[in-house]
């Protein structure tokens, strides 16, 4: 049987286009790079703020909420730490989450003092997470405590005209 051969005008298509010969490429032009600076959104309203302020630092509240009731109850100081790394996931969500935000003009100031207060204690609540012992937690846990940042989230909740947080 004798292999089958391919029509000529096709052999000559693959070698025009082979060599080259097949016809030109279409440029297309780009436009041009865009050299406008990105944007930032525009702040929220404080109406806006104060809404998006209380969702983000919801879970973080009651994560510390759930730790001071662990700890009340007298849990074994394993079960207090899990609830410390929760703490730790909680505040580090929320700090990402306010840091991202665009505010007002009235609370970035105080926003900038709270995220401060957030990264020293995010330290803590890790270490806390990961503590060994009881006395290593507790310890950690005490200096976390120390920059929950409430003094400047009670600032912050004034700029959006909230009420103070009531103390659980």
């Amino acid at each position: 049987m004798r292999p089958r051969l391919a029509p000529p005008a096709l052999v000559l298509t693959v070698a025009l286009l082979l060599t080259g010969c097949g016809g030109g490429t279409e440029q297309v032009a780009l436009p041009p790079p865009s050299s406008a600076p990105p944007t930032s959104p525009a702040p929220l309203t404080v109406k806006e703020a104060k809404g998006r302020y209380l969702s983000l630092v919801a879970p973080y509240d009651i994560a510390r909420d759930e730790l001071a009731e662990a700890m009340k109850a007298g849990r074994e100081w394993r079960t207090v730490r899990e609830r410390a790394g929760a703490v730790a996931a909680a505040n580090a969500a929320c700090a990402e989450q306010l840091r991202g935000t665009s505010w007002p003009a009235a609370v970035q100031a105080p926003m900038t003092a709270l995220l401060a207060e957030h990264e020293i204690a995010l330290r803590h609540w890790k270490r806390a997470a990961g503590a060994g012992s009881s006395a290593a937690l507790r310890r950690e846990i005490k200096a976390a405590e120390a920059h929950t940042g409430d003094r400047t989230a009670a600032q912050v909740r004034a700029a959006l005209g909230l009420p103070p947080r009531r103390p659980t």
